[in-house]
């Protein structure tokens, strides 16, 4: 989210390892692809939980960028171990957290992460204290998992990054976006309608559904298994008023106050 005094990062993952390399090497974040994706100036990082997808890079940016990096305590367990220095670090405890970012209020919702995996939740735990870095994909530990509702002077917006949700902790909630996780989708009830009749976003935009695994400058691809057609028809049964946005990587999509307009740009550098 970007507004027009602050910029936070949600689970940014740009150096978007290969399977061939996830399978034999430990992960280290790639300098150029935080240089040429991530912007100069960045106020925090959040984490909505901690598997390598959303926490690999967001130490690393976070100590390039001077950010502030925010999330469970495995987020903050490789954070010390990448160097951010601790006044840096803010943990999230699995209650959640409300914190103050600029001019923009973000509550760490507690959620639940979608099962994707034989029906379950994929390298459960905590890693606690110092991690031990380089690290191998199976070592980020999930940490919790938190949606992120993030409230702008004029605009508010709800990352749901995993597909799956803690229906009481929404109630009398309401976001203007709504980010919301595919990846898992169908192994959830009702997901979708869920979220939507709970958070009644008048824009929502589709993450987690991309095959993360060759460099961002290739151009989206699906996960295997990805419904696109599905999720939006989901959408038009629980809230056909929504709008969804989707866009590749190289987009940005400007939303007007309190939701009422969105529209997609290339100002993103694709070159």
């Amino acid at each position: 989210m970007q507004t027009r005094t602050t910029t936070i990062l949600i689970d940014p993952y740009v150096s978007r390892s290969s399977l061939g390399a996830l399978a034999i090497s430990r992960l280290v974040p790639d300098d150029t692809a935080i240089a040429r994706w991530i912007p100069l100036q960045v106020d925090a990082v959040l984490c909505g939980h901690s598997h390598f997808d959303h926490l690999m890079d967001a130490p690393r940016i976070a100590q390039l960028r001077g950010a502030r990096i925010v999330g469970s305590e495995s987020t903050a367990a490789f954070a010390r171990a990448s160097g951010v220095p601790p006044e840096k670090i803010e943990v999230v405890p699995a209650t959640g957290r409300t914190l103050t970012i600029g001019d923009v209020e973000v509550e760490f919702v507690p959620s639940l992460h979608g099962r994707i995996m034989l029906g379950r939740v994929p390298f459960p735990g905590e890693v606690h204290g110092i991690a031990r870095t380089p690290a191998r994909f199976w070592h980020y530990k999930m940490g919790g998992a938190f949606g992120l509702f993030l409230r702008a002077p004029s605009v508010s917006l709800y990352h749901n990054g995993s597909a799956d949700l803690v229906d009481a902790e929404l109630h009398g909630k309401r976001a203007d976006a709504l980010i919301v996780g595919l990846a898992g989708r169908k192994g959830t009830r009702d997901y979708v309608d869920r979220l939507l009749h709970a958070l009644a976003p008048r824009v929502i935009v589709p993450t987690h559904h991309d095959a993360f695994f060759a460099p961002l400058e290739r151009g989206l691809h699906l996960l295997p298994g990805i419904d696109i057609a599905g999720f939006v028809r989901d959408v038009r049964c629980a809230r056909p008023s929504a709008r969804v946005v989707a866009t590749n990587y190289y987009e940005e999509i400007s939303i007007g106050e309190r939701g009422d307009d969105a529209f997609v740009s290339s100002e993103l550098s694709s070159s």
